[in-house]
């Protein structure tokens, strides 16, 4: 789209690349986007070089984009920008981002959240993740002055309210299901408590099937950042004791780097990695199933026979 520059009230609007931003004195802010905005949309930090630091609300409602890189100095998201924004699953941002409207994702089914962290370890997240009840995975990459960066990744199960009546004592009570409830109250002052997070495990092995707390107890073991020697202890029997199930769900996902990570800590069983090698060769994943063979060869080597004269 070309850009059309407009001036109103002493501000300027400005179309760039389906976007529409108002350019203010100090600051830019995206105002609405076009109809046939979809796909992977990047808001760049810059416009006309003012930062982007605020979205309008409903600026994105209804769209079809499905993964959005939000810029690094934003500040505040208005109220259901997102509104029943179906498509969307992905969302990256950084900690700049401190404001949240109400309904932001309403209609929303969000699965992926990336996060960088440049000033500490507060976000916005809480505040998402309470908005969003569906299973939703976070990436979070925390900035060293130093230049290092420290990657920890967590799941955040999904979880729902009822609201069901008790007709004797005429009083409405509320039930929660799954484990997702609890997994979101793990904040304090706007940080993740992970040590709290960790101290949940026997809520997802009581209230989630095998596939769920298996993802959460692997991205634990996998990115341990603030993980305890304790907690660790703790998520490897869980998944020692349910590795058939964790290698099935893997190997059908086509995730080699887990597959890996399991034979390199000594996660596998000899009937687990057969049982892995079964699936993915019924579903005919080729490249998996050679990576499968090959962990096989490695850690279950066939013994040699001995024919003695």
């Amino acid at each position: 789209m070309q850009e059309k520059n407009l001036e109103k009230e002493g501000a300027a609007d400005i179309w760039q690349e389906g976007i529409h931003y108002l350019l203010e004195e100090t600051a830019a802010v995206v105002q609405e986007t076009c109809e046939e905005l979809e796909g992977e949309v990047k808001i760049p930090d810059e416009v006309q070089g003012l930062p982007v630091k605020r979205i309008s609300p409903y600026a994105f409602a209804r769209k079809r984009v499905e993964e959005l890189h939000l810029p690094g100095c934003l500040e505040e998201v208005g109220r259901y920008v997102f509104y029943r924004c179906f498509a969307l699953r992905r969302l990256c941002f950084t900690d700049s981002w401190k404001e949240i409207g109400a309904g932001v994702f309403t209609g929303c089914r969000l699965s992926e959240l990336e996060i960088d962290f440049y000033r500490g370890e507060r976000s916005c997240l809480k505040f998402i993740v309470d908005e969003v009840r569906y299973e939703i995975c976070v990436t979070m990459r925390y900035h060293r002055e130093d230049g290092q960066v420290e990657t920890a990744k967590v799941l955040f199960p999904e979880h729902y309210e009822e609201a069901v009546e008790n007709t004797p004592a005429r009083i409405v009570e509320t039930h929660r299901h799954g484990s997702g409830g609890y997994y979101r109250q793990c904040f304090y002052n706007r940080e993740l408590n992970y040590a709290e997070y960790d101290s949940l495990l026997p809520w997802a092995a009581a209230g989630e099937n095998e596939v769920v707390t298996a993802k959460i107890a692997v991205l634990r073991l996998r990115f341990p950042y603030r993980l305890s020697g304790a907690a660790k202890e703790k998520y490897e029997a869980w998944l020692v004791e349910h590795i058939e199930d964790a290698g099935r769900f893997y190997a059908l996902a086509e995730d080699t780097e887990t597959l890996r990570f399991f034979g390199r800590n000594g996660y596998w069983t000899r009937e687990a990695i057969e049982q892995a090698i079964d699936a993915v060769s019924v579903e005919k994943k080729t490249e998996v199933l050679s990576v499968l063979l090959e962990e096989r060869r490695r850690y279950f080597p066939k013994k040699k026979k001995i024919f003695e004269l």
